[in-house]
């Protein structure tokens, strides 16, 4: 009872050779895509299981299907070992016992994953293994759900055809069933191969993968029944060290409750490849969906909350394990710019991209995301750590955010995390203008400031905290804009005023606005109201934040210039000029290097050159 068909060069033909004598266990021997043909007809599917020695030709276009079946075989997953991760969650739904067990083993050149649970028929082989898509795995309740796993591992194939082959054993108690798939007919299974066999593979290489594909030969035998699968892949893609290394990587956070995974004998999820940290399991409720949603239909096995799970804290104890995502034991996304430990592991009713690399960003993938910051809060609140801790946190939390959850849930988080990790009044500033800040309005201030250390964190927090200009109008009197040349004539008791103008370029076109610190509602409450511009300032009045050294700031829209500070006042000594001209010149945009270069070969810092100007004398800017 055998079926052989021919790969021609369209990847069709009837050609038939004779059973090989003395293999009557022998079912199928030929093209994989034409098995795949035989799977799609139901003729000659029910022909095949009945064991009829002729089948009718399947009446599928054949140019189409090799097409299809290239797409699935080259075309699923970024990373190239991704496919033995299939495998595991194939094991993994298949097992039926109170503490199902996939056992890993890795020789060089060689993985073979074996689980005892449920095995498969001829009849499944042909209708679910061998069919891309026709699965029958539970949407939200079965690892695998796009039903390509089996056609992702023969990607190997066609990376490596010499070295390639896949062995597949499985039973249902009832039956057991032999596949083999190669990338040409062996001399094992087709007695002997066509001569031109391996010239017409190397001369499909480099051309279009379709022809590759055409070349992957298939034997279905009938052995002794047996119950459980068991797949063995050789490849000489498949170095020892690297495989190992990235199925750890993968499947160390996999849940243990839906399979142990054992690689070469020692279990991978069980916890051991973490060091400390705090690991979470919680039902989080999901958002009610419309009748029909394809949401809401996958939640239906899982009741009205969805049990997700969280990693917070610890290190990995291999250097791949880093913050990451996972979704089925697949490592989906990471990120390494995270020193802590981060794992957040999905339900499986959050949808894979068709891509398989990625997670699909919905309403369950918001919800598991939402309850992940709000854990951070909880954990933030009982530890009762000191601020600096709690700013790590909220830099934490914006990096997952951004490069790993994609901001999913975090606009309707945000202002809660703020609210219990930052605390009230904190403004963002960029690490570039916190010196300036500080030195400007005084270490005092520095309470007040949350300076994110990474481009993602400043892009997370910056629509939800205020930044600069809101610090600047809280913690300032600003008085209305002028410019530089007119606040030198109505300020005359400001002796440090002389020196700005004679630094500016052209000070009757520069603008800036005099300011001073104000009035805190918590000191000096009963202190007398904000005064009127022009009077005479209040450095020194209780419940004013004293001056920072630097008297001047640039902004975007003008230049502020402190009256409160003791250099504008009244400049005396180096340090109160060098203040002055080195301020003011970072506040009109001078180069840090070219201001340095200044003081190094120019003139003296000192205040003789620039006493205040006699009445009738010209300033720089040309104005008297």
């Amino acid at each position: 009872m055998h079926a052989h068909y021919g790969a021609g060069g369209d990847g069709g033909g009837d050609r038939r050779a004779p059973p090989l004598p003395g293999d009557a266990g022998l079912y199928f021997l030929g093209a994989l895509h034409e098995l795949v043909a035989v799977g799609l007809h139901r003729p000659a599917l029910e022909a095949l299981c009945a064991g009829q020695r002729d089948l009718a030709e399947p009446p599928i276009d054949r140019a189409y299907l090799l097409k299809i079946l290239d797409e699935e075989i080259c075309r699923q997953f970024g990373h190239p070992l991704r496919p033995l991760i299939e495998l595991v969650l194939n094991a993994a739904d298949a097992a039926r016992a109170p503490q199902p067990v996939v056992d890993v083993a890795v020789t060089d050149g060689r993985v073979e994953v074996s689980d005892a649970g449920a095995g498969m028929g001829l009849r499944a082989i042909l209708s679910r293994l061998l069919i891309p898509f026709a699965t029958d795995k539970r949407p939200g309740i079965d690892l695998g759900r796009f039903g390509v796993g089996f056609f992702s591992v023969l990607g190997l194939g066609l990376s490596d055809p010499e070295s390639f082959s896949l062995h597949v054993t499985t039973g249902d108690g009832v039956e057991g069933w032999a596949i083999r798939v190669v990338a040409w007919p062996s001399a094992g299974d087709a007695g002997s191969a066509p001569a031109s066999a391996s010239e017409e593979l190397g001369q499909a290489r480099g051309r279009a993968s379709p022809e590759l594909t055409a070349a992957l030969m298939c034997s279905v035998r009938r052995i002794a029944p047996l119950l459980g699968t068991r797949v063995r892949v050789t490849s000489a893609l498949l170095e020892t060290a690297t495989v190992r290394a990235y199925l750890r990587d993968a499947l160390h956070f996999f849940p243990a409750s839906r399979a142990l995974v054992l690689l070469d004998g020692a279990a991978v999820n069980d916890g051991r490849l973490i060091s400390g940290g705090q690991l979470i399991q919680e039902r989080v409720a999901v958002a009610p969906q419309p009748p029909g949603a394809a949401a809401l239909e996958a939640r239906t096995h899982l009741g009205d909350a969805l049990l997700a799970r969280f990693h917070i804290g610890g290190r990995g104890l291999l250097p791949s394990i880093s913050a990451a995502t996972f979704h089925a034991g697949v490592k989906v996304d990471a990120c390494l710019a995270l020193a802590e430990l981060a794992l957040i592991d999905f339900p499986a009713a959050v949808e894979l991209t068709e891509g398989r690399d990625a997670l699909k960003v919905g309403p369950e993938f918001t919800a598991v995301a939402t309850a992940f910051y709000r854990r951070l809060i909880e954990l933030a609140a009982a530890s009762g750590e000191g601020r600096r801790t709690r700013d790590r946190l909220a830099e934490m939390a914006a990096q997952i955010s951004a490069l790993m959850l994609q901001s999913a849930g975090w606009d309707e988080v945000a202002l809660d995390l703020a609210h219990a990790l930052l605390g009230p009044g904190r403004c963002m500033v960029t690490p570039e203008r916190r010196e300036a800040l500080l030195g400007f309005l005084g270490p005092s201030v520095a309470e007040r400031l949350f300076v994110p250390e990474s481009f993602w964190a400043e892009r997370e927090w910056q629509p939800h905290l205020p930044g600069e200009r809101e610090l600047l109008e809280d913690e300032l009197e600003i008085d209305p804009p002028e410019t530089l040349s007119a606040l030198a004539r109505r300020r005359g008791d400001l002796s440090g005023l002389p020196l700005l103008v004679a630094r500016a370029t052209s000070p009757h076109t520069t603008m800036v606005a005099l300011c001073r610190s104000r009035l805190q509602p918590d000191r000096g409450a009963g202190a007398a109201a904000r005064r009127a511009p022009g009077a005479p300032p209040l450095p020194d009045a209780p419940g004013r934040r004293p001056a920072g050294p630097l008297p001047c700031l640039g902004t975007r829209r003008l230049l502020l210039i402190r009256d409160d500070s003791a250099a504008m006042r009244r400049p005396s000594g180096w340090s109160d000029w060098y203040a002055l001209r080195a301020a003011f010149d970072r506040a009109s945009g001078v180069r840090e290097a070219d201001l340095e270069r200044d003081l190094i070969v120019g003139e003296p810092v000192d205040g003789t050159a620039f006493a205040a100007p006699r009445p009738g004398e010209r300033t720089s800017g040309g104005e008297p």
